[in-house]
């Protein structure tokens, strides 16, 4: 349902800005207060409140005419940015966590390259990393990520707040991923998506600043890390390359899952340990991670005797 002021919402804009927003109250006014401050101004900012409790509501509507706001039950973070694409009329789409910010020029450089270069269908910039208390972190990698591998295998997707895609692309590949939404990895399903269908630009520039939530608990991380790995060989599995590439990377999880599960005493990490060692063997004999999967589960069978010895 709809609970904000939507004057002068039917002409035609060329950016929409898509903000899922749960429980950030502390941070969401300084959010949109970042879009509000851009030198690009022919754009629309959609919040989509996924359910929240903590008075962000009151803090949005402050803003009145100038944020279209919408209140749902909580689905997730996915279905909030599904829904606020849905509800948008931009050319452009520009996604935006509830907790990051933006510097002045982001939207207008973005714009300006996506104008000049019609073949391109996403462009994302540089990014400074911050923890929850909006304090600098060490810079992680950026990438460029233009390449199909970098986004799909090797981590270097793009935060979403990054991000700018043609409304073309969006309905060329499919919204995001709803299952993964709860697990915040809805965007590392749908980038690869996009990768493989457009070409994709870095502009190279500290221009989005990102804030870097608590860590979950190592065996919720790894555990949707291995549902999504398993979506993706759904979708991408019959292509030889990645495949390959994906079977590696879940050896890898299920052998981190199973060292952790052992360490807890969990002995049925030794289940995940034949896991990771059946991926290696069936589809790229991986031996490094071969090797460290068999060495955990004979040290386990030791580990646990020594114990019934005594």
């Amino acid at each position: 349902m709809s609970n904000g002021v939507e004057e002068g919402m039917n002409g035609p804009v060329t950016v929409s800005v898509v903000i899922p927003l749960y429980n950030g109250a502390s941070v969401i006014k300084e959010t949109i207060e970042s879009v509000l401050a851009q030198t690009w101004t022919d754009r629309e900012i959609i919040v989509i409140d996924d359910g929240s409790t903590d008075g962000s509501a009151e803090i949005v509507k402050a803003f009145g005419a100038r944020v279209r706001y919408y209140a749902f039950e909580n689905g997730g973070v996915a279905k909030a940015r599904n829904r606020g694409i849905a509800l948008s009329r931009g050319s452009y789409i520009a996604l935006l966590d509830h907790d990051d910010l933006w510097a002045p020029t982001k939207l207008a450089k973005q714009v300006a390259m996506l104008k000049a270069r019609p073949e391109i269908g996403m462009v994302t910039t540089g990014i400074v990393h911050m923890n929850c208390y909006g304090q600098p972190l060490e810079n992680f990698p950026t990438g460029p990520p233009s390449e199909f591998y970098q986004l799909f295998v090797k981590g270097f997707g793009p935060t979403p707040s990054a991000v700018m895609l043609r409304r073309s692309v969006i309905h060329q590949v499919g919204g995001f991923d709803e299952r993964f939404g709860s697990a915040g990895l809805d965007d590392h399903e749908f980038w690869p998506r996009v990768a493989r269908e457009c070409e994709i630009v870095l502009i190279d520039e500290p221009l989005t600043y990102h804030r870097h939530g608590e860590d979950k608990p190592p065996q919720v991380e790894l555990g949707h890390r291995i549902l999504l790995n398993e979506a993706l060989l759904q979708r991408f599995g019959h292509e030889y390359d990645k495949r390959r590439y994906l079977m590696k990377e879940r050896a890898v999880y299920f052998a981190d899952m199973g060292k952790w599960r052992l360490q807890q005493g969990d002995l049925a990490g030794r289940a995940d340990l034949l896991k990771a060692l059946r991926c290696c063997v069936r589809d790229v004999w991986s031996w490094k991670a071969a090797r460290r999967a068999m060495s955990r589960i004979v040290r386990s069978y030791f580990s646990f005797a020594t114990k019934r010895v005594r």
